[in-house]
């Protein structure tokens, strides 16, 4: 009887556990999906800054990417792993102790689960509740006049022309970065803490380096060019390809990141604003160039209603913007044909499972439209046009 007692205890302690594990997990992410806007505000300005801190001046110490070697080891470890964990618990059954290795392994799997989605929470994913970046600065109201229109659609159409006559081509006659990676990764940081400060977007200063990926070729399978991972505090840029018209878009967007915007429209908006405001031709040449393509893109659906407004696309100032854009098309197409001879060895596409899962994560943590947030509304560009380059006293005019 006293037997029992005993094991029925050790069964309800046992079951009290896992609902307590599970309990605290599904608490921690709806905590992160409906934080209320306003603590949310609060929380990235105030709080996450300080949290945040920590891993990035570690992750700052080296170059070397921390998540690509997790990445790695992980990768490595998955197999022989699951063989002496399937061992066990074959040796387990044999010996009647199956039941109990099972609970350890599921309870220890929610822990894990448990730590590593708080730590995700309180530094990154929190930060998806905040208002966004379009809104504190002012880019999202009113109606827009077609002059309004063309006149920021000719400001970034000048803007790209003029940076892209400022760079150094390869012997192809595509442009080239000023400088090398490392020295490209500490402007970027500094451009996005002085961006950051001038438009009163966050005080928060940091140094949070960005680093290349060694297995940069293979990652360009996935089609996702840059990654910040907020445990580690560190943006990981896919650098197989040198290509103006992104890299250092791509780069600002991921620190932007680690300044407390989690949402993708927020870092390619701040991304692209950032770039125009560089003293590096490379950098203004990526902003200017991504505002001119997205209003390019409005535009066009104007002239097929019958506006007819030229949009440059026949300049001869824009060919070399065409050559750029021909060696970057080359580039995914070579990638591409390297994704189908896998998926003929594997019976899977790389790409479309890697965004689909992206698409996916987004979604789960409330990014409705999931890869479609990295849109940015072309009114924003406008809008940031009219109130920082046209008006009287704008930071740009």
């Amino acid at each position: 009887m006293i037997v029992l007692t005993k094991i029925k205890k050790k069964t309800v302690r046992k079951i009290i556990t896992i609902v307590i594990l599970v309990a605290l997990i599904v608490m921690t992410y709806l905590t992160g999906r409906y934080l209320p806007t306003g603590i949310a505000d609060w929380y990235s300005l105030e709080v996450f800054p300080a949290l945040s801190n920590i891993p990035q001046k570690i992750s700052a110490l080296t170059s070397v990417s921390f998540s690509e070697i997790t990445v790695v080891v992980c990768g490595c470890l998955a197999l022989p792993l699951l063989i002496l964990w399937m061992v066990l618990l074959i040796k387990k059954a044999m010996t009647k102790g199956i039941g109990k290795f099972l609970y350890q392994s599921f309870r220890n799997a929610l822990a894990v689960i448990l730590v590593l989605l708080f730590f995700f929470e309180i530094l990154h994913g929190l930060n998806y509740r905040r208002t966004p970046a379009r809104l504190v600065m002012g880019l999202d109201s009113g109606n827009l006049t077609v002059e309004e229109y063309t006149g920021a659609f000719e400001w970034a159409y000048e803007g790209m022309i003029k940076a892209r006559s400022e760079l150094t081509e390869d012997e192809n006659g595509v442009a080239k970065m000023s400088t090398g990676f490392a020295e490209t990764a500490e402007y970027a940081s500094k451009l996005v803490d002085s961006f950051c400060l001038e438009y009163g977007i966050t005080p928060y200063r940091s140094f949070s380096r960005a680093k290349s990926v060694k297995l940069s070729h293979y990652w360009s399978w996935t089609y996702i060019v840059g990654m910040y991972n907020p445990i580690y505090g560190e943006a990981n840029i896919n650098t197989d390809i040198d290509d103006l018209t992104a890299l250092p878009m791509t780069i600002c967007h991921e620190l932007c990141h680690s300044k407390g915007f989690a949402n993708e429209t927020d870092c390619n908006l701040l991304g692209a604003l950032c770039c125009t405001t560089a003293d590096r031709a490379d950098f203004r040449y990526c902003g200017y160039y991504n505002i001119y393509v997205t209003l390019l893109g409005e535009l066009t659906k104007w002239n097929k209603q019958g506006f007819k407004y030229d949009t440059h696309l026949g300049d001869a100032e824009i060919r070399p913007v065409i050559r750029d854009i021909m060696a970057a098309s080359a580039y995914w197409k070579a990638i591409d044909k390297e994704v189908l001879e896998v998926q003929k060895l594997l019976g899977i596409n790389i790409t479309d499972q890697a965004l689909a899962a992206n698409n996916q994560f987004l979604e789960s943590n409330g990014e409705k439209g999931g890869n479609e947030t990295y849109n940015v509304p072309d009114n924003a560009y406008v809008h940031f046009y009219l109130k920082y380059v046209v008006s009287e006293g704008g930071k740009n005019a």
